[in-house]
């Protein structure tokens, strides 16, 4: 009877631990794995950061940027997987990919007594020789690019080298584990040409973001909600998987496949030579669920309701669904203490109570236990994942467009810049690959093709976009010194080609079926010819590529080979420094095609005979003949291609002798739009009719005989803009509707997961708007600008000299009652943190009531200025509010004009002014401190009428609450009451319903109490 009680009382222990287990349908458990990136650049090719801080080459401390990561650089991974190893979980691990350059920063930072990486390599080597049930590493350190190359834009011996640089890093600061079977590419950008050098050194599989599996599927469901391109159909080569799915309970705005999709499979490359294969087993990373996990893991990301989703179409045993959630590992929610603490250890019990439902484990483990069928070989597009530029298949973060105006393009002068210098570190390594100066020679050719330095168009001033040409620079420098006689080929640039899509649609735009290619190519003996080599399919369905289209020889089921000659051109760099050496930008057109599968490649040959070929490339041309915007047309064009809410769409008309408007909306949905808020709206924009929600904006004239029309930035935090749809309305009244599609244009949120640190945004007094500045109000012709780089407020608007009335720009952390208009002016004006006035009969400039802050101004065209706000205020809230006023000049000279537009009174209220957040999100901006210290900081303002803001800051996850009390200990109001993430927070109190008189504050967080005193003056 005793072994029966007992039995029932083991049994009932057994079902009430996984009472949460819900798996009753005999399907697998769905498996996780986690991919964790971690990277920082060198700052200043070639310096030590140590040095880069030394001289001040950024103007800020590359070390505090190390310093706010301690963390994800040293132990939390460790402390995360050793979670799962403490409970049980014998498959349970991560991945982490560590880029070269990131070792090579904490190894100085080290060295240079930075107590914050003292030994920091102790935890990485402690917890790498712990190991699965199946003998596999429980943290792998996948292989990586040491430099964090954009290796999809790069050529095999490139790739080579970076991986090798890395895996030699590793050896040497992580000894005794072998080097790792899987990689996660840099921006995890895959492309099939990658795949030989990978082989090569030995990477039997890799992670590729899944939405690049969809896309290559026939009848994918495409939507412009996925912020990218419509696919080709060249690479539309995979069966319909029949699985579509639409997530809830997560951002996922496209449907995706349900198993297909989140299943590995192998990829393939045929060397275009000979037609031998090379493959690699491609791992699907969970494009939405990935993206999600980095805003702090279990609980950002719902786990159980997401997940459960897959269930359903979890039918394979063999080959189960693998949800790999990849993102970087320093940055944002994905790289706090949260993340790899309590919200690990909740993830850690969901896994325990779901044991038949949810597993946890490493890739490899996965691997070996359910090994894709090596006949089992899918087609994969180009990309990378959604952090950047949502992981479009051209790599257009690192392909900008030249500039509309000057035709000159950063990303391009620095691949025609980084084209010469390799052409030069191959010639030698051709001559002598032992020989000191060709090491050297590689060494700084392959820092120069940091993907950092593309990344940051313009920051500082062109500063990022100068660092190709000056790791470059000394690359040549060495390689200059090796000499012998050159039998190396031209060096060509993977070509590109404008449209993508030709013949087809972009953003649901008509595109031209003329396609424009163009590339970079150079040698250092001088070229003889550059030609574009294209041929044609007979097959005109687009339905498959066959074994001829993959190779030079081709076959049966292709034409021969036509040559077009390539044009070359050469564009002054705008670099400090100058480049030693450039490439020529080389162009060549393919027209009068339609519905044909079209191969491409750039054929170039030097002085001496030497011949070098890129890569096979493959487009579909479609039956479209002419396009619309989005791309040049016969008279409508769209600038730039993939607009972000921070840009100026500039819609321009090239081909019309008559006056015309935009006639548009935003927001397009069901056949409809919505009429754009009127702070949108350019100068002398109207309402289209009473009853319809389109506007109308003039084209204005310009330069080569062309009318554009400006809209943008879409920033006003009242309405939010994901896409624009326009037509052009004629004088005559004839219209342009783009054949009955109308033209229509996806802007994307510029916010960036993508692993880099954006450098603080500088600006200039010189009387001129800056480049960052985004317009935040607009009052027929009077505008109101901002900017904000973590650090100081820019302001601007119309001089008093532009304007011909004397200007003020205030600012303000809270909303004041009103007093008297400074200088005497007339009526009154919402109480002032700080202004900035500009007289128009003297132009004098000054800052006012700016206290000790540092402040800068200038008036030209515009009155601008910056002011400190934390040195201004004591605290950074969490918006400003920003209002100007236009004034007569004599003494007491009335309001004309204010910004924003308010009720036509004599005054400028408080709620009349633009509520500028200073919340950025865009955390690789401001990158979150790691808080060590519970504090409670005194309020501001302090005497207040009637609001003032609180701020205080924890440094772990907590319940807290924040109340005022008067001094007989009675609430009077509760400000928070919620669990917060570690942190700064902020927290208002108007007290406009209690009287005058001594108010008590105190934060309570954990454990933590504080108790604060404030005074409220009425």
């Amino acid at each position: 009877m005793k072994k029966i009680l007992l039995l029932l009382v083991v049994l009932f222990l057994y079902s009430g631990l996984y009472a949460g287990d819900k798996n009753t349908s005999g399907k697998p458990p769905i498996y996780i794995a986690f991919q964790w990136h971690m990277h920082q650049p060198i700052y200043w090719p070639y310096e030590s950061i140590i040095q880069t801080d030394a001289n001040n080459r950024m103007g800020y401390s590359v070390a505090d940027i190390h310093n706010q990561r301690i963390g994800p650089y040293t132990s939390w991974p460790k402390d995360a997987v050793q979670k799962g190893i403490d409970a049980g979980l014998e498959h349970l691990g991560a991945q982490v990919s560590f880029s070269g350059s990131l070792m090579e920063n904490l190894n100085n930072l080290e060295a240079a007594g930075n107590g914050n990486f003292s030994n920091w390599k102790s935890s990485w080597n402690t917890i790498r020789t712990k190991k699965t049930s199946l003998g596999n590493p429980r943290l792998d350190m996948v292989a990586f690019g040491y430099f964090h190359p954009l290796m999809g834009l790069l050529d095999s011996v490139d790739i080579a080298k970076q991986i090798q640089y890395h895996k030699a890093a590793m050896a040497t600061n992580f000894p005794g584990v072998a080097y790792s079977k899987g990689m996660f590419p840099p921006e995890n950008a895959f492309s099939a040409r990658m795949i030989p050098p990978l082989v090569g050194e030995g990477i039997q599989w890799v992670l590729v973001d899944n939405a690049h599996f969809d896309r290559a599927c026939k009848s994918y469901p495409y939507s412009t909600s996925g912020n990218l391109v419509e696919p080709n159909k060249a690479d539309q080569l995979n069966p319909n998987p029949n699985d579509w799915l639409a997530l809830t309970n997560i951002w996922a705005p496209t449907k995706n496949s349900a198993r297909w999709g989140r299943v590995p499979h192998y990829v393939e490359y045929i060397n275009p030579n000979n037609g031998a294969s090379s493959k690699i087993i491609a791992v699907p990373a969970d494009r939405y669920m990935g993206n999600e996990d980095g805003r702090g893991g279990f609980g950002a990301l719902q786990y159980e309701s997401v997940m459960s989703q897959l269930e359903s179409s979890n039918t394979d045993a063999s080959h189960p669904i693998l949800i790999v959630l990849h993102h970087d590992g320093d940055n944002y929610g994905g790289g706090s203490s949260g993340y790899y603490g309590s919200n690990f250890d909740a993830f850690v019990n969901w896994l325990k109570s779901n044991p038949s439902r949810f597993v946890c484990t490493t890739i490899q483990d996965y691997i070996q236990m359910f090994p894709p069928d090596p006949t089992d070989v899918i087609h994969v597009e180009d990309g990378s994942w959604a952090g950047a530029d949502n992981g479009d298949p051209e790599f257009k973060k690192w392909l900008g467009d030249p500039n509309a105006t000057t035709g000159y393009s950063p990303d391009r002068n620095s691949w025609c810049v980084i084209t010469a210098a390799k052409n030069l570190a191959e010639t030698a390594e051709q001559i002598d690959p032992n020989n000191s100066n060709t090491k050297n020679a590689w060494k700084y050719l392959l820092v120069g093709e940091t993907s950092c330095y593309w990344y940051w168009d313009g920051a500082e001033n062109g500063k990022w976009d100068s660092h190709p040409t000056r790791a470059a620079n000394q690359s040549v420098q060495y390689a200059q010194q090796v000499t012998g006689t050159d039998l190396t080929p031209p060096t060509i640039f993977l070509p590109q080609r404008d449209p993508y899509n030709p013949g087809g649609t972009e953003w649901t735009i008509n595109q031209a079926s003329t396609v424009n290619i163009w590339t970079t190519a150079y040698d250092k003996s001088g070229m003889t010819s550059v030609v574009l080599k294209y041929r044609t399919a007979a097959d005109t369905t687009g339905a498959a590529l066959t074994a001829d289209n993959y190779t030079y020889a081709g076959g049966s089921s292709v034409s021969d080979w036509k040559s077009v000659t390539m044009t070359g051109a050469d564009r002054a760099s705008t670099t400090d420094p100058a480049p030693l050496l450039k490439a020529s930008e080389y162009t060549a057109s393919i027209s009068g095609l339609t519905n044909k599968m079209v191969d491409y490649y750039v054929e170039a040959t030097d002085n001496k005979g030497n011949v070098g070929r890129s890569p096979i490339q493959h487009v579909w041309i479609g039956s479209n003949t002419s396009g619309g915007g989005g791309s040049t047309s016969s008279s409508v064009s769209v600038k730039p291609e993939k607009p972000s809410k921070n840009d100026t769409v500039v819609v321009r008309l090239t081909s019309s002798s008559v006056a015309a408007t935009l006639h548009w909306g935003v927001n397009y949905s069901g056949g409809t739009w919505v009429t754009p808020d009127s702070s949108y709206w350019p100068t002398s924009t109207t309402r289209f009719s009473s009853t319809d929600p389109s506007v109308e904006s003039p084209f204005v004239a310009d330069t080569g005989g062309t009318m554009v029309c400006k809209i943008g930035p879409f920033t006003n935090a009242k309405q939010a803009v994901k896409s624009v749809a326009f037509v052009i309305h004629y004088a005559d009244n004839t219209w342009d509707n783009n054949g009955g599609s109308d033209y229509h244009v996806a802007i994307t949120d510029s916010a960036d997961t993508s692993g880099h640190v954006t450098p603080p945004v500088s600006y200039t007094m010189d009387g001129a708007l800056d480049a960052s500045a985004t317009q935040i109000a607009v009052n027929g012709s009077a505008k109101l600008y901002a900017s904000w780089n973590g650090t100081s407020l820019y302001v601007a608007t119309q001089s008093a000299q532009s304007a011909g009335k004397d200007v003020f720009l205030f600012v303000s952390d809270s909303l004041r009652a009103k007093v008297a208009a400074p200088w005497a002016k007339g009526g009154t004006v919402a109480k002032w943190s700080a202004y900035l006035a500009n007289e128009s009969t003297n132009n004098y400039v000054a800052w006012n009531d700016f206290g000790s802050a540092t402040v800068a101004k200038s008036a030209g065209a515009f009155l601008e200025g910056t002011i400190n706000l934390k040195e201004k205020l004591g605290y950074v809230p969490s918006k400003m509010y920003i209002y100007a006023g236009q004034y007569g000049t004599n003494d007491a000279g009335a309001l004309q004009v204010q910004l924003p537009a308010g009720n036509s009174d004599a005054n400028i209220d408080s709620e009349e002014a633009y509520a500028y957040d200073l919340v950025v999100t865009d955390v690789k901006q401001q990158p979150v401190r790691q808080i060590k210290n519970f504090a409670l900081s005194q309020n501001y303002p302090n005497p207040f009428n009637p609001t003032t803001v609180i701020n205080y800051q924890i440094p772990e996850d907590s319940k807290v609450t924040l109340r005022v009390y008067d001094v007989l200990g009675t609430q009077v109001a509760e400000l928070v009451n919620e669990n917060q993430t570690m942190g700064i927070h902020y927290a208002q109190f108007n007290a406009s319903r209690v009287s005058s008189g001594i108010y008590y504050y105190t934060l309570t967080a954990g454990s933590h109490k504080e108790t604060k005193k404030m005074m409220l003056l009425k």
